[in-house]
C-alpha cells in the first residue's frame, strides 16, 4: 500500500509515535514543536491532541507539555504477550500441570478487564477447568487471579477496572464489602502477602501468585486450581512452590 486509506489516522499514529519519543528522553513536546515538525497547522495539531489525550494515550504536564499517556503501559502489555510471550508461558504452565496434575491459569488486566491469557487443566481423573471457572462472571472478585491482580496493579489500572465493574458484592467478597477503606486494606494485605489464597469453599483449592516483566514491574496473575479433596498440605506446598517455579520462568524468558 503506497498511501494510507485515512490519512488523518496515520498522522494522528506519527504524531503519537512522535510524542512517545520525546517522551522517552525528555518530559515531553509541546504543541509549537509537533506542528513545525510535521507542517501542520497548530488548531488542527491541537483538535488532534485532545482527541487522543481523550482516549487516555497522551497526558499534559502541569506545564502543558503533551508526553505518554496511561493507555500506553497498556499497548506496552499487548505488545509483549502478542510476541512470544503467551507462547512461552503456556509451555510452562503445560509442564506445572503435568508435574502437580493440576491446572494452571495466566490472566492479565487489559482496558478494565481481566483477561486470560493461557490455561491448561490438569491430567488427573479430576480435574478443575480454570476457565469455567474463571469465566463466571458472577464470582468477579471471588477469584484469586482477580484479587491478586488487583492488589498488584497500578492505581490507574485499579481505579480503571472499579470503574468499570463496581465493588465487590457482599457475598462475593465479604471482607471488602464494607467500603472503598476495606477492599483496599484486603488488596494491602495481599500485596505484603504476595500471594492470594482462596478461602475453603468446600468445591475447590485456588492460589495465585504475582508474575513480573524483566524490570521487576508486575505483568500478570498466575492461579492453580485443584479440587479440594486432594488439597492436603502436603499438595499445597507442592502447588505453592510450582506457582513460583513456573512465574520466575516467565520472567526469565521475557
Amino acid at each position: 500500500m503506497n498511501k494510507p486509506a485515512i490519512q488523518s489516522v496515520a498522522n494522528a499514529f506519527s504524531i503519537l509515535e512522535y510524542v512517545l519519543g520525546c517522551s522517552m528522553i525528555s518530559e515531553g513536546t509541546e504543541l509549537a514543536d509537533i506542528a513545525k515538525r510535521f507542517g501542520m497547522q497548530k488548531t488542527t495539531v491541537r483538535n488532534m491532541m485532545q482527541t487522543l489525550e481523550y482516549c487516555g494515550y497522551i497526558r499534559r504536564t502541569a506545564r502543558g507539555v503533551y508526553c505518554a499517556g496511561e493507555k500506553c503501559a497498556m499497548l506496552s502489555k499487548a505488545g509483549l504477550f502478542a510476541g512470544q510471550l503467551r507462547e512461552h508461558s503456556l509451555a510452562f504452565l503445560k509442564q506445572a500441570a503435568e508435574k502437580t496434575g493440576e491446572s494452571f491459569i495466566l490472566t492479565t488486566l487489559f482496558n478494565g478487564q481481566r483477561l486470560i491469557v493461557a490455561s491448561v487443566s490438569g491430567n488427573s481423573i479430576i480435574s478443575v477447568n480454570p476457565e469455567a471457572v474463571e469465566r463466571e462472571q458472577k464470582y468477579n472478585y471471588a477469584r484469586v487471579t482477580r484479587r491478586l491482580l488487583l492488589a498488584c496493579a497500578s492505581p490507574s489500572e485499579r481505579e480503571n477496572f472499579i470503574a468499570l465493574n463496581g465493588l465487590p458484592p457482599e457475598n462475593h467478597w465479604p471482607e471488602a464489602h464494607a467500603g472503598r477503606n476495606a477492599m483496599d486494606a484486603e488488596l494491602e494485605t495481599i500485596r505484603q502477602q504476595g500471594y492470594c489464597e482462596a478461602p475453603d469453599t468446600g468445591n475447590f483449592y485456588a492460589l495465585a501468585v504475582p508474575v513480573f516483566d524483566s524490570g521487576n514491574r508486575f505483568l500478570a496473575a498466575l492461579g492453580v486450581y485443584a479440587p479440594a479433596f486432594r488439597a492436603d498440605n502436603a499438595k499445597k506446598e507442592l502447588l505453592a512452590e510450582t506457582l513460583r517455579e513456573t512465574a520466575v520462568s516467565i520472567q526469565t524468558n521475557l
